[in-house]
């Protein structure tokens, strides 16, 4: 079910502590209608999934690739389009998972999150008694360590195929094996790479629907939920002259 209403990524983080009965600083208000879905199916644990430089318009141009993200919103998920932050992946991740836009989070590289004094909905809600997870580059993790339950590490590679189905490996395992999680929080990338380098897109997207599709059937067999999202628009050379506002969708979904 598609809902194209005027929305932000800095609408998901106010959301996921509205459901988690935490506090987040933002004035941003969180999303009723995903709020009301969360209520009614009170998931055992929630996975954002960020895949880097799905924007609105790869979401379209590859349905048949990304066929998984489609029939997960066919069977009664939720899509919206959100407005970006960011053309930036560090201070996009830093806006969806704080609520703050990167005037106010400051956060630009990963070396910025360890020294940063503003905690995200990971720390919160794991210093709130719900242990978390997260699952990304390893100069990501760094400042996470100690500061949530679970840190899963994978280092950057050249082979961006290896390194995604490390991040899905992880992603799993949590789900498999760390039962009392509740928030997981993991990063795609090969997207983003074909993108930079000029590489076939449908390449990108069949991999990244082949994780996805092991990442759902973990979810759904732990009776969870998953929010997947892009961060920013694809960096492809026959955007670079369009001034618009750049979209990417969020899919709520229970697998």
């Amino acid at each position: 079910m598609s809902f194209m209403q005027s929305l932000s990524l800095l609408n998901i983080a106010p959301t996921l502590a509205e459901f988690f009965g935490i506090p987040l600083n933002t004035r941003v208000r969180p999303i009723e209608r995903i709020l009301k879905f969360m209520y009614a199916r009170n998931p055992q644990v929630v996975v954002l999934i960020v895949i880097d430089s799905l924007d609105f318009q790869v979401y379209l141009d590859f349905t048949d690739e990304l066929e998984v993200l489609h029939e997960l919103v066919k069977q009664d998920g939720l899509l919206f389009e959100c407005e970006t932050v960011s053309s930036h992946t560090t201070p996009a991740i830093a806006s969806i998972l704080t609520g703050l836009r990167p005037e106010s989070h400051k956060i630009r590289t990963s070396e910025d999150v360890g020294k940063s004094k503003i905690n995200s909905i990971l720390e919160i809600l794991d210093d709130a008694g719900k242990p978390t997870a997260a699952v990304l580059e390893t100069d990501g993790t760094k400042p996470l360590l100690g500061r949530v339950s679970y840190v899963f590490s994978v280092d950057d590679r050249e082979d961006i195929v290896e390194y995604d189905a490390l991040i899905k490996t992880h992603t799993i395992s949590v789900l498999n094996h760390q039962r009392e999680v509740r928030f997981v929080f993991s990063h795609l990338r090969a997207i983003d790479r074909f993108a930079h380098r000029n590489g076939d897109l449908r390449v990108a997207a069949k991999i990244t629907n082949e994780n996805m599709k092991a990442i759902a059937k973990a979810v759904g067999e732990r009776n969870g939920m998953m929010f997947i999202c892009g961060d920013h628009e694809a960096h492809l050379k026959e955007r670079e002259a369009s001034h618009g506002k750049m979209t990417v969708p969020l899919i709520v979904c229970c697998p």
